[in-house]
């Protein structure tokens, strides 16, 4: 994690320099900035807020879909937090808010399975919605020959994992022991890896079957009912439409007139580049992906660099602080076990 760290540290000190070296270009990007249209800055941060809300009826509709309630303010609460933990907790594939909504739980004395099977409905249904949305903007972008080598690797990536989680859902309609044999991969690569550097294993490396078991029951629960999957799956559908409205809110606010494809590939290449990159909230790989989408529609670099900034600042830095602020009073709210 401290390493991560520095690798913020590192991409924010190469900004500063990319500002001194381009010093000289300050003045025009400061008029722009002052020509904002303030109109649809404040749409683009409503449009911000809004997702935010949807975020949290997203989790609401899927506790709901496996027979728990979740009052909304709850699930605003622990929606934010959890996004700001996944935020900063890179390497936890996304597991890390679970442990909000299971202290939610444990206070509502909820069944640890059912809250990890809303939550991994949740996980799964957002990747395979933005899968779609990534789909349409690939093929919008081939269609005007504006696909680049590295976003070709960024989504050879991207589908690497989509077929993992979907072979997951396969082995979980199938049987326990599949779900067991997919789940313990991870581990004996590394076991493998070990024995191939000659490196001692760690000490009681013995798989255990309680998570892949975890897994397995809350599949069958998902799978059993297939049809609550549609409200949060919509919710899903619009936290795509937010980002997309906000990025293109963005560019009209800077006097780009902008179709509906600019920030549709701009926005699924952002994105993108987010989900593959290391570091927390891909600072770096996502104002990376954003800049070269924008720039193969022939935009100037003034108007990529402030919509870059402005969007980055709606999609991240406000759910981040807001993210930190429901994390601290989820925290300040006790548990069952410290009741």
């Amino acid at each position: 994690m401290r390493w991560r760290w520095v690798g913020v540290a590192l991409v924010f000190a190469f900004g500063g320099l990319f500002l001194v070296a381009n010093r000289s270009q300050l003045p025009s990007v400061w008029n722009a900035a002052r020509e904002a249209n303030l109109l649809f800055l404040g749409a683009a941060a409503l449009v911000a807020l809004l997702y935010l809300v949807n975020y949290g009826a997203m989790y609401r509709a899927a506790f709901r879909a496996v027979g728990l309630e979740l009052p909304l303010g709850a699930a605003l609460r622990s929606a934010s937090a959890a996004h700001f933990l996944n935020m900063t907790i890179v390497n936890s594939g996304g597991a890390a808010g679970l442990a909000v909504f299971l202290r939610e739980a444990a206070a509502r004395q909820q069944g640890r399975g059912l809250v990890v099977s809303a939550y991994l409905l949740v996980a799964v249904l957002g990747h395979l919605v933005f899968a779609v949305v990534l789909g349409a903007a690939l093929a919008i972008a081939a269609s005007d020959g504006q696909v680049s080598r590295l976003e070709l690797i960024a989504t050879a990536v991207f589908s690497l994992y989509t077929v993992s989680q979907i072979a997951l859902v396969v082995a979980a309609a199938r049987s326990r022991n599949a779900v067991r044999w997919m789940h313990e991969r991870p581990a004996a690569l590394k076991r493998g890896l070990r024995r191939l550097f000659r490196q001692r294993d760690d000490a009681g490396t013995e798989p255990s079957n309680t998570a892949a078991d975890e897994l397995y029951d809350s599949f069958q629960m998902i799978l059993r009912r297939p049809g609550r999957m549609a409200l949060p799956a919509f919710h899903g559908l619009l936290v795509e439409a937010a980002g997309i409205l906000t990025l293109w809110l963005c560019l009209r606010a800077f006097g780009v007139d902008a179709g509906i494809e600019e920030p549709l590939v701009a926005y699924a290449m952002g994105v993108l580049f987010s989900i593959v990159g290391f570091l927390p909230a891909g600072v770096g790989f996502a104002e990376a992906g954003l800049g070269l989408a924008l720039a193969s529609f022939g935009y100037g670099g003034t108007e990529i660099g402030l919509t870059v900034v402005t969007y980055r600042l709606f999609e991240v830095w406000v759910p981040f602080a807001i993210g930190a602020l429901a994390l601290h009073a989820s925290l300040r709210r006790p548990s069952a076990v410290e009741a």
